[in-house]
């Protein structure tokens, strides 16, 4: 058997093999919308354990909220860790999420910037608005409050949120924030986060991302 039939064969057995999985992967999250969160926890932790990225990041979603079973943060903890590991942008905002707040774990403002920024670059608006909030308030440089600000990054993050947002109460709540964010910055400080911003838009454009 030639070199390039091979090669053809373990492609085409990936592509099969990543199609099925993601077929499983939407049976548990159809599972979950028909009632049946518990029997989706069973898919979804054979699936993780048989290392599913995806999976881990849906298990540990269950966890968090209680679908299916007892809420168990550190459970959570645990399988968002793991998917964010594997690269799962929605299991770094979410295992941010937890560590800022301190919930279930103890709160690491440091550790939370790193995962919202990783998921921010994949293209989750989310971690882009909790980017533009942490830089806007100082949170991004320190684990205590009252730390300096970084106005023209949140002013970035701020901008690129809103290139994403039709009109209406979401971007109205965002507009509010940033208006406010300007009027405490400098000239200098706008033209800094102006220019962030456009060389991240230009090189991520936003038809191509993931909203």
């Amino acid at each position: 058997m030639g070199l390039r039939l091979v090669f053809a064969l373990l492609f085409a057995l990936a592509v099969t093999g990543a199609a099925q999985a993601q077929s499983s992967i939407q049976n548990g999250i159809d599972l979950v919308q028909q009632g049946r969160a518990a029997d989706a926890r069973t898919l979804f932790l054979e699936m993780a354990e048989d290392g599913n990225a995806e999976a881990m990041y849906h298990l540990g979603a269950l966890h968090h909220s209680g679908l299916g079973g007892p809420e168990d943060l550190k459970q959570a903890i645990g399988w968002y860790r793991k998917a964010s590991m594997a690269g799962v942008p929605e299991a770094k905002l979410a295992l941010g999420s937890l560590l800022f707040n301190g919930k279930g774990t103890a709160k690491n403002f440091s550790e939370a910037l790193t995962l919202f920024s990783e998921a921010a670059e994949s293209g989750l608006i989310a971690a882009q608005y909790n980017l533009a909030l942490m830089h806007a308030a100082g949170l991004a440089h320190s684990k205590e409050y009252g730390a300096d600000e970084d106005r023209p990054r949140a002013y970035k993050w701020f901008t690129i949120v809103l290139a994403q947002l039709d009109e209406g109460a979401e971007r109205a709540a965002v507009e509010e924030g940033f208006a406010v964010l300007k009027n405490e910055m400098t000239y200098e400080e706008i033209a800094q986060g102006k220019a962030l911003a456009t060389a991240w838009l230009d090189s991520h454009p936003i038809k191509e991302r993931a909203q």
